[in-house]
């Protein structure tokens, strides 16, 4: 049996295909996430924006229940003005128990997750982005004493020495690295690992920053190659 083609069916599959498209991307080109990861449930609001963003942006709080709890398991990223992003971070592996950095008027490194002895690695996915999006993604870790960095590997390995014991700027390579151009791959998820390059690993934040996001031309053009086919068919 044949298919009837009629305008009403071609404005309909149009219309799903672009709405299809479209829902796929919650954030938009500029969005930033900012996650400051703490060691208690208590609520803290950020004395500063970090390396990008402003004053006053709000942070996604990521907490745990206490010193020595599991942080393995799915957060959902809210943007800086507060909306869903539509975003998760996942962590899986070993770092398994949170930590308390030294005091420091930068809040975010006040406090964060940690790998302790004989906890050498964990997996941090960044899950749904539209595949192709391009981000730039900005990891802080400060520490409690001189020397104690974190590992990075987003595609290329990075380290945060943490040369200092109290921080009070942002410097990179010392307190924070920056991966630029991370693509999503085909499911919508950009992952990597945290390793601790000596006794004890602690990571304080993130900021995610969209830089492109795939225009959903694409997919309406094989919807409308998609109707003309059915259109000669008839």
């Amino acid at each position: 049996m044949k298919l009837k083609y009629t305008p009403l069916t071609a404005l309909t599959c149009a219309a799903f295909l672009g709405s299809a498209a479209m829902s796929q991307a919650a954030v938009t080109i500029g969005d930033i996430i900012s996650i400051n990861l703490r060691s208690d449930n208590t609520s803290s609001t950020p004395t500063g924006a970090a390396v990008i963003g402003v004053i006053g942006d709000t942070w996604t709080q990521i907490t745990g229940t206490g010193w020595e709890s599991a942080i393995n398991g799915t957060y959902a990223l809210n943007k800086t003005t507060g909306a869903s992003s539509g975003v998760s971070m996942t962590f899986s592996g070993q770092a398994n128990a949170h930590g308390n950095a030294n005091a420091s008027n930068l809040d975010v490194f006040e406090s964060g997750f940690f790998l302790g002895e004989g906890e050498t690695t964990a997996t941090i996915t960044f899950s749904g982005f539209t595949a192709g999006t391009i981000i730039d993604l900005y990891l802080y870790a400060g520490g409690w004493t001189t020397g104690e960095g974190a590992t990075f590997n987003f595609g290329s390995a990075q380290t945060a020495t943490n040369t200092v014991d109290i921080e009070t700027t942002y410097n990179l390579g010392n307190n924070y690295v920056k991966f630029s151009g991370l693509v999503a791959n085909g499911s919508g998820n950009i992952t990597g690992t945290w390793t601790n390059p000596n006794t004890y690993s602690v990571f304080n934040g993130a900021q995610i920053e969209v830089t492109a996001i795939p225009e959903p031309s694409a997919a309406l053009l094989g919807g409308l190659g998609l109707l003309a086919l059915l259109r000669r068919r008839r």
